[in-house]
């Protein structure tokens, strides 16, 4: 008896006649799909690879020949995979308008009727499955509130996708042709200490920029000319580099990373290009509302950040130095003799002095640091996961390189004397925001005293 259609909908009944390595690539293949009901495999060899099946799938076996069986039964659909004449003939003598019979080409017909049915269904829950993706990512960079939240959803994102264990993002900055590493997960603390990288002409960053699609390398050790460093010494083997394009250029490059090598289906890129637009527009929209900010917490003169963001940054980097017990640096310094350049050569130069010299130090700090005016000549450089000695030592390049600018008339130079205070995360009770600038303005003080143009450090 056939069951309800109404309840269960229409069931195909199968019986498979032949049960050799065929007869088991059609069985593994009709037992996925529910609406085909298996009334039997029959055989006379007990040890065929589809009666193995069948006992794993409580599907019943006969071993032996069935045909007579067919006239007690209710059956659909008989495939015949003995590939014996006499089988065949007896099949269509019995079958009339009671069963159809599939044999040789009209079985491989229907074997590839069912491969294609399966992979329409397969493709369709994986579509199914990247749309909830997508939902997923687009509700995390919807309730995303920091840059840095939008920036972790989407490298997460990437990687949930791609089903990859790692991945980064880095943000296109035009104005210096530069790429800022932004958000790594999955990788080492030392891939993040390569965080600016410039985009050479001709170079690979160059050509992921100037592609719309996505670009996979299932296997780097298939590309003996790549030859990055930083990639190669993580390990990674197979990686998927997202541009990220806007209707105004680059905005940056989202990279999925594995430490082996991948097979990548040619079906991934539709949902990768979705992921991008995502992703550009999360970057858009937070970019704009961080020019907003900036009109309350930038220096109008230098464009640099002001006190009243130095102080609340300060606080939030204090915290997390005692939270992780990690290093934090704090560099106060000033123009030499500052009031001298005014009386020299008037205050339009002094500007110029003030504005030439934030210049020149946005371009060479990292771009986690926080470079803040202080207050007339006077800037604050606030440095994360920087130890003393680092701290000292990037101080003196700067003093030397800064004596060196060409920033007055007539060859004058100017010189700066820096401060210097080291929080290890470790001083016992604590050391607020005002202090810390206290302790590294002792140090400046320090070195005006004795003599100016030099590095003095705050000792606790």
């Amino acid at each position: 008896m056939r069951p309800d259609e109404d309840t269960l909908g229409p069931m195909v009944q199968v019986f498979i006649i032949g049960a050799g390595d065929g007869g088991k690539a059609v069985l593994s293949r009709l037992i996925q799909f529910d609406w085909f009901q298996i009334m039997g495999v029959a055989d006379l060899n007990p040890e065929a690879p589809a009666i193995s099946l069948a006992r794993e799938q409580n599907i019943p076996i006969f071993l032996e020949d069935p045909v007579h069986l067919f006239e007690d039964m209710s059956i659909d659909l008989v495939f015949d995979l003995t590939g014996d004449a006499s089988v065949g003939r007896r099949l269509i003598q019995l079958s009339c308008d009671r069963f159809d019979v599939a044999t040789g080409e009209v079985a491989h017909v229907l074997w590839d009727v069912i491969r294609e049915l399966e992979d329409r269904e397969t493709g369709l829950k994986k579509k199914l499955g990247e749309n909830e993706i997508l939902l997923d990512i687009s509700l995390m960079l919807s309730r995303s509130e920091t840059p840095d939240e939008i920036f972790k959803a989407i490298v997460e994102g990437g990687m949930r996708m791609t089903n990859m264990p790692a991945g980064s993002l880095s943000v296109y900055n035009k104005h210096n042709n530069k790429l800022f590493l932004v958000a790594t997960k999955g990788l080492s603390s030392e891939f993040y200490q390569n965080a600016v990288y410039s985009v050479r002409p001709g170079g690979l960053t160059e050509h992921i920029l100037s592609n719309k699609d996505p670009i996979l390398v299932p296997d780097l050790a298939d590309f003996p000319s790549f030859n990055n460093p930083i990639i190669l010494k993580e390990g990674i083997r197979s990686l998927i580099a997202i541009p990220l394009i806007s209707d105004k250029g680059p905005v940056g490059i989202l990279y999925s990373d594995d430490f082996e090598p991948r097979r990548f289906e040619s079906t991934l890129i539709d949902g990768l290009r979705m992921l991008a637009t995502q992703a550009v527009i999360a970057i858009q929209k937070q970019q704009a509302f961080e020019q907003i900010k900036d009109l309350s917490v930038r220096d109008p003169l230098t464009g640099l950040y002001n006190r009243r963001y130095l102080n609340k940054v300060l606080s939030s980097e204090i915290e997390r130095s005692y939270r992780l017990n990690r290093p934090l640096s704090l560099l106060i310094f000033d123009v030499d003799k500052f009031k001298q350049v005014n009386d020299m050569y008037g205050h339009v130069m002094g500007d110029h002095v003030l504005q030439g010299l934030s210049k020149y130090l946005e371009s060479v700090l990292r771009p986690y640091d926080v470079l803040a005016r202080f207050g007339g000549e006077e800037f604050v450089i606030l440095m994360s996961e920087t130890t003393k000695e680092e701290a000292v030592a990037s101080a003196e390049r700067l003093r030397e390189v800064i004596s060196d600018l060409d920033l007055l008339p007539d060859r004058n130079k100017v010189t700066c004397s820096f401060g210097v205070c080291t929080l290890e995360g470790n001083e016992e009770g604590g050391v607020t925001p005002n202090e810390i600038i206290q302790f590294a303005d002792k140090a400046l003080y320090q070195a005006k005293h004795q003599g100016r143009n030099q590095v003095c450090v705050y000792k606790f």
